[in-house]
């Protein structure tokens, strides 16, 4: 009885470490729309935002209590139409991405429903598809014009409404500030919002 309490005592650190970690690794999917629009630099003028979608895979790694590093895997879709003043041409660039989000993630105390979150910090993209509507036809390929790497800032926030017991809905909005030129002769960036849904597992 005697050896029985003192090996309690000391596993109890333990027991207690394992429950503080239970939920530090959190791996899911999302597939959720987005708007994007191109900012008025130089010859492009924008003429409004166009909606798009992203969808891949999410990663929170928990380092300390509420506090993850959040990080995606996704393919990403941005949509927008801006009026060309050198050619006098409206056109719509369709651009891809395969984005890696590197960010610092805070939750609340999970309760019965969930919890909330808000996040911040660098979104890393490469081009993987650019193409252009315009007067010279639909779904020409503008690669050679678009710059390889996009960086960008992000902010945002939202909740994870818990579902079962491993198993929550992730819903949020986070915009994505494109501080890098989209194009190599344009100095426009393109920014977008996207309305995170996903699951977590």
């Amino acid at each position: 009885m005697r050896y029985r309490l003192m090996l309690a005592i000391l596993l109890s650190p333990v027991f207690c470490i394992a429950q503080e970690t239970e939920n530090s690794f959190q791996l899911g999917f999302t597939l959720s729309p987005t708007f994007s629009w191109l900012t008025n630099e130089g010859a492009l003028e924008s003429s409004g935002g166009k909606a798009g979608f992203s969808y891949g895979v999410l990663a929170d790694f928990g380092f300390a209590k509420n506090y993850f590093f959040s990080t995606a895997f996704t393919l990403t879709s941005l949509k927008s139409e801006a009026h060309n003043t050198v050619t006098q041409a409206d056109d719509i660039f369709k651009l891809q991405y395969i984005e890696v989000p590197l960010s610092l993630k805070l939750k609340s105390n999970p309760s019965e429903m969930g919890r909330f979150y808000g996040q911040f910090g660098l979104s890393t993209g490469i081009n993987v598809s650019a193409k252009m509507d315009g007067q010279e036809g639909d779904n020409i390929s503008i690669s050679s014009a678009v710059n390889n790497f996009r960086l960008g800032l992000i902010a945002g926030g939202g909740a994870e409404w818990k579902v079962g017991r491993n198993l929550s809905a992730l819903t949020g909005v986070t915009f994505n500030n494109g501080f890098t030129k989209t194009f190599k002769e344009f100095d426009s960036k393109n920014p977008f919002v996207t309305l995170h849904l996903g699951m977590f597992f």
